[in-house]
């Protein structure tokens, strides 16, 4: 009882210094303001350091560290060099190393009590810092980029153009055509002789072999690869030319009387 009333009386005597001085126009949110604050992005006046600055002074700190590496190395290599020289030579670069450690703690342990303290600049699910959470965002990315694929192959279809004597194409067609059944892609196989050439001579294509995106409805089309590529090449390919299909859909069409 004693310490609840003792309690109690520090907080109703806290309340009562609160509306005295500044703190009376704070009101109860006070603590917002505080918050605010502390999350404000200039550094007081003594850290206010230009990027001129401090970009002059990292570099001066980097010189100094290869000038006296660059010295201990090179009297440890001569023979006349005395142990005590030498020696000196080994305690300068060693101080200056101990200060660049030293530096390198403090922002370590300022980074992480950052993101302590503003959890919202630590973003832990898009880039994972553990083992185990590396391993399911990595599956997701992979899950993603699947389905991605596949609906990218619902609006187009693959031509390859290809070579009976091309070795590259042989040792392609069962990369391309396995890679097309997976994944649910409609593929066509065309010479660069034939009616399908001229897609190929409207890109400049002249090499074989050489895949080709093209929209169900004909009204776009990709190179995706030229030469062998590897099915994580390919699927890289696919979802740049899908990012790329879908920024041109979404831009304003042009007026044709403009």
């Amino acid at each position: 009882m004693l310490l609840t009333a003792t309690c109690s009386n520090i907080a109703y005597g806290g309340v009562g210094n609160f509306y005295k001085g500044e703190d009376r126009y704070r009101g109860f949110y006070w603590f917002e303001a505080e918050k605010t604050k502390s999350q404000g992005q200039d550094l007081p006046k003594n850290y206010d350091l230009t990027p001129e600055e401090a970009q002059t002074s990292i570099e001066a700190r980097k010189k100094a560290m290869d000038n006296a590496r660059a010295q201990m190395v090179e009297l440890g290599f001569r023979e006349d060099t005395k142990p005590h020289i030498l020696r000196q030579a080994i305690i300068k670069y060693k101080k200056l190393e101990a200060k660049m450690h030293e530096g390198s703690i403090r922002l370590v342990y300022a980074a992480e009590a950052a993101n302590f303290t503003n959890p919202e600049i630590a973003d832990v699910t898009e880039f994972p810092t553990n083992v185990f959470a590396n391993k399911i965002k990595r599956g997701i990315d992979e899950q993603q980029k699947i389905t991605t694929i596949k609906e990218f192959a619902k609006k187009f279809d693959l031509l390859l153009f290809t070579n009976a004597s091309c070795l590259y194409c042989k040792a392609f067609a069962p990369v391309i055509n396995n890679f097309s059944k997976e994944h649910g892609f409609t593929l066509e196989t065309a010479t660069l002789e034939s009616k399908e050439g001229k897609i190929a001579q409207d890109l400049g294509i002249n090499g074989t072999p050489t895949l080709v995106a093209v929209s169900k409805e004909g009204k776009e089309l990709f190179e995706i690869s030229r030469g062998f590529s590897s099915v994580s090449e390919l699927e890289a390919s696919i979802i740049l030319a899908n990012n790329y299909s879908e920024e041109q859909r979404k831009k304003p069409k042009k007026n044709k009387r403009q």
